[in-house]
């Protein structure tokens, strides 16, 4: 299969509209999407990915007034939205539109998109475009464009090049179809911003399993029942404390990777393994390029490099992933649940 690789949205949105499957970019990830309004064409997604069947797609739309034609959106919606999109935020509201892929669910997934240029595309295909995360079931998503081409060009019809995503890791989903509303995925927005519009926003332990709320054994929300986001590697999950122990003794540099804020105590110390200082001593820039380091100074930056970092570690042959555990505060709560699942190992 030859794949389109190109900025025309026109010609893009034409693939969509013909049942293809097109890859692109978004503010939190990169999507593969076809068009919910076709079956077929959703389905090829779950094949192409390798995804479980009852595992949901997000719809995504251009406009509130969009996903008001299809769903039930409500004053409570429309609130979150206008507050929170265009953004990172993913609601599951009733189906007006029993027609919309998955046509078993009342329910629909949906969002919109921040980059102007995407929402236009989007609009251009007729809408929604359904899509999970551009990655292979499970693994990392994926967040550079030269890793989409790796791993899928030949395998989908289309990639739609525009800005990366940049928040790296997916969107915060809320259910609004329950009693109480519920944060089945947190991400960039955080459970207590939330809380200014939903009081009674159920948010259940981040230590913990997320709660999975189906229908007839189908989850309402994509990332609440399968392993996600693991590489090849182990992926360790360590306290400041350890992180730093890490760094000093019992791993092998060649075949082990870090990244996390203590890096840079470390360097100033001079108590580094005779590898590490060689690789790390060329300048700090080179810390946020792969050299078996990613030094980051916040939680958003962190979020933002994780998943790339992961696919360099898995193509550098790298058995061991040394993650420092976030720090509290902004951008705490969608890292910390994307480490845990990724350092599970089933």
């Amino acid at each position: 299969m030859k794949t389109l690789i190109s900025s025309d949205v026109r010609l893009l949105a034409n693939l969509i509209q013909e049942g293809k499957v097109v890859i692109f970019p978004t503010e939190t990830v990169y999507g593969i999407g076809a068009s919910t309004k076709n079956e077929a064409a959703c389905l090829r997604v779950y094949e192409i990915k390798g995804r479980p069947k009852d595992n949901p797609l997000i719809a995504h739309f251009p406009s509130i007034e969009a996903i008001e034609e299809s769903c039930v959106l409500g004053n409570l919606g429309r609130k979150l939205l206008e507050k929170f999109s265009p953004g990172p935020l993913t609601l599951i509201l009733p189906k007006k539109d029993k027609s919309l892929f998955p046509k078993e669910l009342d329910t629909l997934a949906v969002r919109i998109p921040k980059n102007p240029v995407i929402r236009e595309w989007i609009r251009l295909t007729g809408g929604p475009v359904s899509a999970p995360s551009a990655n292979l079931s499970g693994r990392p998503s994926l967040t550079k464009l030269t890793d989409v081409v790796r791993y899928f060009e030949g395998k989908v019809d289309g990639i739609l090049i525009e800005e990366e995503p940049s928040f790296g890791i997916e969107s915060t989903v809320v259910s609004l179809v329950g009693e109480h509303p519920t944060l089945l995925r947190p991400g960039s927005i955080e459970s207590e911003e939330l809380k200014t519009l939903l009081p009674d926003l159920v948010v259940p332990n981040l230590f913990e399993t997320l709660p999975v709320l189906s229908v007839s054994h189908v989850p309402l929300s994509p990332g609440t029942k399968y392993k996600h986001y693991a590489p090849s590697a182990q992926v360790i999950l360590a306290s400041r404390d350890e992180f730093i122990h890490s760094l000093e003794v019992g791993f092998d540099p060649k075949d082990t990777a870090w990244i996390g804020f203590s890096i840079a105590d470390k360097l100033g110390k001079g108590n580094l393994f005779s590898e590490t200082k060689e690789a790390v001593a060329k300048s700090k820039e080179g810390l946020s390029k792969f050299d078996h380091f990613s030094l980051v100074s916040t939680n958003e930056e962190y979020a933002s490099k994780l998943y790339a970092f992961f696919e360099a570690c898995d193509l550098s042959k790298i058995q061991t992933i040394i993650c420092e555990t976030p720090k509290l505060g902004r951008g705490w709560e969608g890292l910390r649940n994307r480490l845990e699942k990724a350092s599970r190992r089933n």
